[in-house]
């Protein structure tokens, strides 16, 4: 008697070979046989003709690692079948928080002390004992930035020997613990005052563990090829795989040159390097507003550009930001979605310009983004429309992972904050359907795209195909229907087409609907 038996799905394994139909079957938590199982039974049997039966999708870029604190149901994953998420991305993560900067690192990541851990094994250890559940699976990444603001906080000089000593020492234990690799957040503080020396040395750590770097480029418009670079350099010194977070080009005046950027990708492939990338579905990004202001500001984090916007240095700080960012025109493409837990509330849903122009009385918009930062504690959050849709469709069609940059929400707004970027809640659904409408690639290139390429890139060995064996991760859903309902002013709209999700052997969504089941587990890299 099997667990689960799937009948008469079109099966899509994640592999990229041509699909076929036949049955699948669940025991004991994994895949017990495909084929025709008309002679076998079992507790629970599921309909799935004219559906598609493929893996559970892995999210290659997620930051559930900090959400699910808010709430445990997962439900903008699980609606689009996304069963295990790589999280502890761009730099940040929870762990190795050492005790004595855990509270400036906690302030520039905008969450609670509770949360934080020394290391790896603590933090994996609170989701152990069943008390914090989570609804997804989770492959976390050790976060340079989190790892350089533990040794020696938010300052903007090179690392020590002393102190890259240590940061290669916590990175080692983290590694051997289990996590996957080393996150870079290149644009972010204190991860953007980090030298070369210092990323190269880390990297050689994750190499010897055989782990992956996945990087936040420095730069993602204008000097794209050479933050591109800079990642290349830490993969070709220690032959680490390295891989490029987000993949897009976010200045106007660099838009067009996708082609030119995969091909210098490419030519990096042909020469060794063993480089790859993800990106979302959307022609905007989103992070904090304090990504706009100038890297001095935030010498000492949050805490210093908070001090300088309330003295004499305010000026040269609005100068910063009107210098690279916020003309008339490009105020416009700043949304603010977040007021950091309503410290000003008028401001979400407002771009820029709007705030300016009604709330402040200005059309200094550099100004007026100076304003915000200093009334939200600098964790004002926006969605910014900087990418083209032709440089995102032409990274789509190529060899590329997805991955959200999204977070493990619940369907309940009230247990949201702020209005986030709908790729949380429809990265996957929007991708797929882009593949068909825009005929980027076949439905079993798309679904490898969304699993078993992602799988193998970071070292999961036990998820990602539909294979005997392997542990029963499985999404089910019409590729008629399959698709997002989330939009940047109404994101909180769950995706529709999944009809069924199984999560290590269990039913998380069932005809449709969200189950009970929270049984995402912390995978440990050489294990699962």
């Amino acid at each position: 008697m099997q667990d689960i038996i799937i009948r008469g799905g079109t099966v899509v394994d994640g592999s990229g070979a041509p699909a076929y139909v036949a049955d699948v079957a669940v025991k004991d938590g994994r895949i017990s046989a495909i084929g025709d199982l008309s002679d076998l039974s079992a507790e629970e049997e599921v309909d799935a003709a004219g559906l598609i039966v493929a893996p559970g999708f892995i999210d290659m870029h997620a930051h559930s690692d900090f959400s699910y604190r808010y709430d445990d149901s997962g439900a903008s994953r699980i609606y689009q079948g996304i069963t295990t998420e790589v999280v502890g991305n761009c730099g940040e993560t929870p762990f190795p928080a050492q005790p004595q900067f855990l509270v400036e690192a906690a302030l520039g990541h905008n969450t609670t002390l509770e949360w934080y851990a020394p290391s790896f094994a603590a933090f994996a250890q609170k989701f152990a004992d069943g008390k914090q559940r989570i609804a997804t699976n989770m492959a976390l990444m050790v976060g340079h930035c989190s790892l350089r603001a533990g040794v020696m906080g938010f300052a903007d000089r090179p690392a020590t020997a002393a102190e890259l000593m240590q940061m290669q020492q916590l990175l080692q234990q983290d590694l051997a613990d289990g996590a996957f690799g080393l996150s870079l957040g290149m644009e972010y503080a204190p991860g953007f005052f980090a030298e070369a020396d210092e990323l190269q040395a880390l990297g050689a750590v994750v190499q010897a563990h055989g782990g992956m770097v996945t990087c936040h480029l420095r730069n993602e418009g204008l000097h794209l090829i050479e933050a591109i670079d800079e990642l290349l350099a830490v993969g070709e010194s220690s032959g680490v795989p390295v891989h490029i977070s987000h993949l897009k080009i976010d200045n106007v005046l660099a838009h067009g040159a996708a082609k030119e950027v995969w091909e210098h990708i490419e030519e990096a492939q042909r020469r060794g390097i063993k480089v790859s990338a993800d990106m979302y579905p959307y022609i905007a990004s989103s992070t904090t507003l304090s990504i706009r202001c100038p890297k001095w500001s935030l010498d000492g984090g949050d805490a210093a550009l908070l001090q300088h916007l309330q003295g004499p240095r305010r000026a040269e700080v609005v100068e910063g930001i009107r210098k690279h960012y916020y003309n008339a025109k490009r105020a416009e493409t700043c949304l603010f979605v977040d007021d950091h837990n309503g410290l000003w509330p008028e401001i979400v849903g407002k771009t820029l310009r709007e705030v300016a122009e009604t709330l402040l009385d200005t059309t200094d918009y550099a100004e007026a983004a100076a304003e915000v930062l200093l009334r939200t504690k600098a964790m004002a959050n926006c969605v910014f429309f900087v990418m083209s849709e032709a440089d995102m469709l032409h990274f789509l069609k190529q060899d590329i992972c997805i991955g959200s940059d999204g977070y493990a929400y619940a369907a309940d707004a009230a247990l949201v904050p702020g209005r986030p970027h709908p790729r949380s809640y429809g990265a996957f659904a929007e991708f797929f359907r882009l593949s068909q409408d825009k005929q980027l690639c076949s439905i079993e290139e798309a679904v490898r795209r969304m699993s078993g390429k992602n799988a193998a890139l970071a070292g999961i060995k036990d998820r990602g195909l539909l294979k005997v064996g392997l542990v029963a991760d499985i999404a089910v859903f019409s590729a008629a229907d399959f698709a997002s309902e989330a939009t940047y002013l109404q994101p909180l709209y769950p995706a529709r087409g999944m009809r069924q999700v199984i999560i290590n052997g269990r039913f998380a969504l069932k005809d449709g609907v969200q189950t009970a089941h929270r049984g995402g587990i912390i995978l440990k890299h050489g294990i699962n």
